[in-house]
């Protein structure tokens, strides 16, 4: 197994290998002992090789999800990043951390500076992002998932998405995985909900 006596340098070129569950937790310990910053890891998400790439938004994602104050600090930068990813694995990952991230916004569990900070930004390019890779018949399941429930928390806010959403999720549901129809009717009933 990897050392965990390594320097940064090393930490990386593991990346380039495979890894299971078990190998990422401890990557995560490894990268803390490193001092190895999230910003770190964001940056690997765009790296050129898809090993590293993968590797790394899947190590960040575990690095953030048990320290949440931390992801709304990160939370712009990932969605920047996700918003440019050409990588199916690096969405699911970064796309997983947003709904997350845009969720605690929402549910205002982060702090109001985060809050404030996140409605100031563009949003526009995210939703975009989502709407395009929810209609792709490339997309992976996964992605398109968590792009329904980036949306139905933006739809707390921007209305027009909360009418265009149902009629989307719908056509997804009828030739989807059962996985999408499941996701489906549980954002369609939340989106019902809101309306009453």
């Amino acid at each position: 197994m990897f050392n965990p006596n390594c320097d940064k340098d090393r930490f990386v070129e593991r990346l380039k290998f495979a890894l299971t569950k078990k190998d990422v937790l401890q990557m995560v310990r490894i990268g803390n002992d490193l001092k190895i910053e999230p910003n770190e890891m964001l940056s690997l998400t765009l790296h050129k090789d898809s090993s590293i790439s993968f590797h790394a938004a899947w190590i960040l994602e575990n690095m953030l999800f048990n320290n949440p104050n931390a992801l709304d600090y990160y939370l712009p930068k990932i969605i920047s990043n996700l918003i440019i990813s050409n990588s199916s694995s690096v969405r699911r990952h970064l796309a997983k951390l947003t709904a997350f991230g845009i969720f605690r916004i929402v549910n205002q569990k982060s702090s109001k500076l985060f809050q404030k900070e996140f409605w100031s930004i563009n949003l526009e390019p995210l939703e975009e992002a989502c709407f395009r890779w929810l209609v792709d018949d490339i997309t992976k399941p996964a992605v398109k998932a968590h792009c329904m429930e980036i949306l139905f928390l933006l739809s707390t806010r921007e209305k027009w998405i909360a009418e265009e959403l149902p009629h989307i999720i719908e056509n997804q549901m009828e030739y989807g995985s059962p996985g999408i129809r499941s996701k489906g009717i549980a954002i369609l009933k939340k989106l019902r909900r809101s309306k009453s």
